[in-house]
């Protein structure tokens, strides 16, 4: 898989093979995280796009609902105080009853009647029972306008009464009409699509999809594999630019797992959730579940995931050696309940905020390999995962990473500024026969503040040298200084 970035973020103009696994090295500020962001963006904004846009119609219906709900306060006064032996102004359990005293809107989402087989089949029965509905009912139910009249702070006649009801029902009437047509406008899921990956964009690059140091025309991204265009968009204005066309045919990938904090699983911080101010209302999006890497990556580690039959009857070679090498460092299990979230070692607990930091990286990648989440259908993103670790752990972690290509098929794209790190890929890499399927790419800098990623698969002499030019420079200082000081000292 290819990707193709034009003025993204930092990056100028830039092509980068996803083969199995990817390591591009350079500067801190260079833009190295950026082909990370965009990957993961694309990945997890359409993967299970089905049951994503299903889940998006029924928050945009129930919302819906619920405003037409709060428009009917006369409604809701009515059958509570209406005579025994008098007509109700509408039967039970009619689709009109159901929504003024049976729907419910909660922090977690919504309730109705379960007689109803969906919220949509809800919906329309409520227009139909909307638009079938007699106000003169009112002039059967006097205890109704007694009652209203008594607590109301308007001071109507029947007629009044009778008036502001038809008026809140056209307009009921006239929002379930512009619902309907809002969930028909898209059936190829076009511009849902474009959304999504919009606004997971703008997400994770915090709205700045685009340079800040130069002026650029416009931006592009486009993913490839064989020659089959994968995505294709181009970006003004820090948002995709609304062609009519797809943006996307197939994924390679199927889930993407952005890691750049070791500390993901201790408590999340506080993050203010993004709502965009401009977003595209010919989709039915729900930004809401639009969220940063960090707190999806968290929700993924900490869920409850049961072994399949196939775990527990197949005997993987390959997974049972990744698991080997990871107890190596990180023996034990995890345990997340109602008492706490603890790593239990030998019987013992220790709470997962004192897990020892260079502990934290493996404690992902263990959690994801034994929840099976990592195989041939995962990209893994890891931004400089080797910061926290010394470098015997990152040598094991180097190893790890390349046998989750061989073995299991990942997709795994890094970044990293140790040498030792890099040194520690390249020398599995060759070990495990993965060279292939193994591109490493190194930062170019321009002179207005841009970068390209250089493919260097011919000469990694070239990630080596930059390295060692900056040992090399503080080696010299420090034999300067130690032997000029020792001059002195004889003297």
């Amino acid at each position: 898989m290819n990707i193709k970035l034009e003025n993204i973020g930092i990056i100028k103009n830039s092509n980068i093979q996803l083969d199995g696994l990817t390591v591009i090295t350079g500067q801190n500020n260079s833009g190295k995280t950026t082909v990370g962001k965009v990957i993961y963006s694309l990945v997890d904004a359409v993967s299970n796009l089905s049951a994503k846009v299903e889940n998006d119609r029924i928050k945009y219906i129930a919302d819906v609902l619920n405003d037409i709900q709060n428009d009917f306060e006369i409604f809701r006064l009515s059958r509570r105080f209406s005579g025994e032996n008098e007509p109700s102004i509408f039967s039970k359990g009619s689709a009109i009853d159901s929504l003024i005293y049976s729907f419910h809107m909660t922090p977690r989402g919504f309730s109705f009647p379960d007689e109803w087989d969906s919220i949509e089949v809800f919906s329309h029965s409520l227009r139909d029972e909307l638009n079938e509905f007699n106000v003169d009912l009112i002039d059967e139910n006097t205890s109704f306008f007694k009652y209203y009249s008594r607590f109301s702070v308007r001071r109507e006649n029947v007629d009044g009464v009778k008036n502001r009801i038809k008026i809140q029902i056209d307009k009921a009437v006239s929002m379930l009409d512009k619902m309907f047509e809002a969930l028909e406008r898209d059936p190829d899921l076009i511009d849902y699509a474009r959304e999504s990956i919009n606004q997971t964009l703008r997400v994770e690059f915090s709205d700045q999809i685009q340079p800040i140091a130069v002026d650029v025309e416009k931006s592009r991204i486009e993913v490839s594999d064989n020659d089959t265009i994968m995505f294709a968009f181009d970006i003004n204005n820090n948002n995709l630019v609304n062609n009519g066309r797809p943006v996307f045919s197939d994924v390679t990938y199927k889930r993407a797992y952005f890691i750049d904090n070791p500390f993901v699983l201790d408590s999340m911080p506080y993050r203010k959730m993004y709502v965009s101010h401009d977003l595209d209302n010919s989709t039915i999006l729900d930004t809401s579940r639009i969220l940063p890497h960090e707190i999806k990556l968290n929700s993924v580690l900490k869920s409850r995931k049961a072994t399949t039959v196939f775990e527990e009857t197949v005997i993987n070679h390959g997974l049972t050696e990744i698991k080997e090498k990871i107890d190596e460092v990180l023996s034990g299990e995890f345990e997340f309940n109602s008492d706490g979230e603890f790593y239990v070692k030998d019987g013992k607990k220790l709470h997962l905020t004192n897990l020892a930091t260079g502990s934290k990286m493996f404690s992902i990648l263990k959690l994801l390999v034994d929840k099976g989440e990592v195989d041939e259908n995962t990209l893994l993103v890891l931004d400089e995962p080797e910061a926290h670790l010394h470098p015997s752990w990152q040598n094991k972690f180097a190893e790890i990473i390349v046998l989750l290509v061989k073995y299991l098929n990942t997709g795994v794209l890094l970044t990293s500024h140790s040498p030792n790190f890099v040194l520690a890929i390249d020398a599995y890499m060759r070990k495990y026969d993965i060279i292939d399927k193994t591109n490493f790419y190194q930062t170019n800098h321009f002179d207005n503040g841009l970068v390209e990623y250089v493919n260097v698969n011919d000469d990694l002499g070239l990630i080596y040298d930059d390295f060692m030019q900056y040992l090399s420079e503080v080696k010299a200082l420090r034999d300067h200084y130690y032997y000029h000081l020792g001059e002195k000292h004889d003297d």
